[in-house]
């Protein structure tokens, strides 16, 4: 499951002991390793392998992604769901984190499942990386289940000697749901935008006959257009029941047809043979000692805590960090801390010596550029040469590091902040950090909210859709729900985040302004680049 804000955990890393880590880089990745060298090189391998088959059958001719996908393979499942601050026990092993500083999988470099049934540990890190690998190339409007179930399919991938691939493995642990918990009519999965929708133990049919629905269409050419067809529908801003209602007119037919399926006593699969994989150099080096003491930090930092939290993290990097006064890695994470628990002074000091080592460090210059900005805001500054010096920063940053979305989101924030019109090329710079990081919310809410100023509100409904239909809908909260769900909102508020209304309020307050436009009666453009993906 793809998660956006991480549940708080107390900041133990720094006690326990650690193993060494090590570091393997290939042409598309970044592989931590916890313990072992050989594994970080052999799953970076295997992950080049996975891509090459994605991008080979998906007919995907884009160029890699500019920034390489980092990968943290921790020593057990423990330590994953220590970094959820979910309990030992709770049989989580992997997820993917799409935030702009850096997306990445975590996962463990254990090859045994938590609990029998369970989907082994690299089946979760291909999974995840399948939901990275779609929103990557296929950005657009997908219902829970299907983004699930697409990733579930891939995720059961084997590569086998030889680079023979076998894809539609059966998922025995989906076969055990149906056992215990019975069937979701699938009429009923294809209304749910989300897991709220279908509620309670149905969250688990929903991942389950998600998973039927995309490998039964993977040998069933004609459900396969069927489901394209309501996927297109979709994201052309027909609503769900109507896409289902249309794609598929027989769905009590196919609904039998997939609950025999669920039932049949024999599963193929398909071994899809390829030349010889060329996964490319891939270089191994064992982690700095600052990098060691700090890695779990990182990893904290990148899938982002609540704002209650940033006091005591920085406090924690703080500590760890004074034994390696002269490291950049280390510099450069209490210089984020610092600045996310809004202590801009030391912020600014870290910065400076990060500048110092490294003159042209886009991230020490984005942060001074976002401290000034800052004291300009708030002084309600109108000295334009101040605002642009400050600027200059942001335009030094993005010459090093020109796909970095940080870089691009600092300079368009500069507009907001300086309370003027973000110009065409701040406006373009904010779309391509969320091209770059396409599932991060806040990218897009900021990129829609910006189209809205603009009256470009069609596309501002297509850009905020898939995250709106992700949002649970809360039309029948009350006020004192509705109070204390923005009291929890608050508390759980990601530091360096503003509260501001959700996707799904956001949707219905344009699609109530579309309505009033001329031609209201055309649908919103789609959020895809392409055409969905197609199993």
């Amino acid at each position: 499951m793809i998660r956006n804000l991480l549940i708080a955990f107390g900041l133990f890393f720094s006690t326990a002991a650690q193993a060494e880590w090590f570091e393997a880089t290939s042409r598309n990745f970044i592989v931590y390793s916890e313990g072992s060298e050989q594994d970080a090189r052999d799953f970076a391998a295997k992950l080049e392998r996975f891509n090459y088959v994605l991008r080979a059958y998906h007919h995907v001719t884009a160029p890699p992604a500019p920034n390489k996908l980092r990968v943290f393979l921790m020593a057990s499942g423990a330590g994953v769901a220590q970094m959820l601050g979910a309990p030992a026990s709770s049989g989580v092993a992997g997820y993917y984190s799409p935030g702009a500083r850096a997306q990445m999988l975590v996962g463990t470099r254990s090859q045994r499942a938590t609990h029998a049934g369970d989907l082994d540990p690299e089946s979760i890190l291909l999974h995840e990386y399948t939901h990275h690998f779609m929103y990557r190339y296929f950005p657009a409007t997908y219902p829970t289940w299907y983004s699930e179930g697409f990733a579930e399919f891939w995720g059961s991938t084997r590569i086998l000697d030889n680079d023979v691939i076998e894809v539609g493995l059966p998922a025995e642990h989906r076969f055990s749901t149906f056992r215990s918990l019975g069937w979701l009519p699938i009429e009923r999965l294809l209304r749910a935008h989300n897991y709220q929708e279908v509620g309670g133990t149905n969250v688990f049919l929903l991942y389950a006959e998600g998973w039927l629905l995309v490998r039964y269409a993977f040998e069933h050419p004609e459900r396969r257009r069927q489901l394209e067809q309501y996927l297109s529908l979709i994201n052309g801003g027909t609503t769900y029941e109507e896409a289902a209602r249309q794609a598929f007119p027989d769905i009590g037919r196919f609904n039998s047809e997939l609950y025999d399926f669920a039932g049949s006593s024999r599963f193929t699969s398909v071994r899809l043979p390829f030349r010889t994989i060329d996964v490319g150099e891939i270089t191994t080096r064992a982690l700095r000692p600052a990098e060691q003491a700090l890695i779990t930090h990182e990893i904290k930092l990148s899938q982002g805590y609540p704002q209650r939290e940033a006091a005591e993290f920085a406090t924690e990097v703080r500590t760890i960090a004074a034994r390696f006064p002269d490291d950049p890695f280390a510099i450069g994470l209490l210089m984020e801390a610092e600045r996310l628990a809004g202590n801009d002074a030391p912020a600014l000091a870290a910065a400076d010596r990060l500048l110092a080592l490294q003159p042209n460090n886009p991230r020490a210059l984005t942060t001074k550029g976002l401290i000034q900005i800052g004291q300009l805001r708030a002084a309600r500054s109108a000295d334009e040469a101040s605002w642009t010096a400050a600027r200059q920063l942001f335009i030094r940053a993005n010459r090093v590091a020109e796909n970095d979305p940080l870089v691009l989101e600092a300079y368009y924030d500069s507009f907001v902040a300086q309370g003027v019109r973000p110009p065409d090329g701040a406006q373009n710079a904010l779309y391509s950090a969320m091209e770059l990081a396409p599932s991060d919310g806040e990218l897009r809410f900021k990129v829609a909210a910006d189209f809205e100023q603009r009256d470009m509100v069609r596309e501002a409904i297509a850009v905020i859709r898939p995250d709106a239909y992700a949002t649970p809908h809360r039309g029948n909260e009350s006020e004192d729900e509705r109070r204390r769900r923005e009291e929890r909102e608050e508390r759980e508020r990601e530091a360096g985040r503003v509260r501001h209304e959700t996707a799904r309020e956001m949707l219905a307050r344009l699609e109530e302004k579309a309505g009033r436009l001329p031609g209201a009666d055309q649908p919103a453009a789609a959020a895809a680049a392409g055409a969905p993906p197609r199993n």
